[in-house]
């Protein structure tokens, strides 16, 4: 049977991204990251550009990008597959309302009905 595991960021009691590590499940990642890192610590899904090594961080609730110059940027944010469905969805729903919208404006400029689906 083929396992799957998932990439999950390591973060310290301090806060400071360590490592991104691949566990089976959630609880697993959890509870290792704690045994290495302290009580304090956490795991994380990999949804987010950051490096490891205690480079960047975790506060706030936000993951950050480190700068050379010490400057921290809000970690970018990497899309799940269903963060994409979702957002094509309602993408398509609304292209669709537009172009309802367009048919009935054209419809009523050249006086004539049309069904709209």
């Amino acid at each position: 049977m083929a396992e799957i595991s998932y990439a999950y960021i390591q973060v310290d009691s301090d806060g400071a991204v360590q490592n991104i590590a691949m566990f089976e499940n959630y609880e697993d990642a959890n509870r290792i990251t704690r045994a290495v890192y302290g009580d304090h610590a956490f795991a994380a899904e990999y949804r987010y550009v950051v490096r490891p090594g205690g480079i960047d961080c975790f506060h706030d609730g936000r993951f950050w990008y480190v700068k050379d110059d010490g400057t921290e940027t809000e970690a970018e944010y990497i899309p799940t597959e269903q963060d994409k469905i979702n957002a094509l969805q309602k993408e398509n729903a609304q292209l669709k309302a537009d172009s309802n919208d367009l048919t009935l404006a054209m419809a009523e400029m050249i006086g004539g009905k049309v069904d709209v689906e």
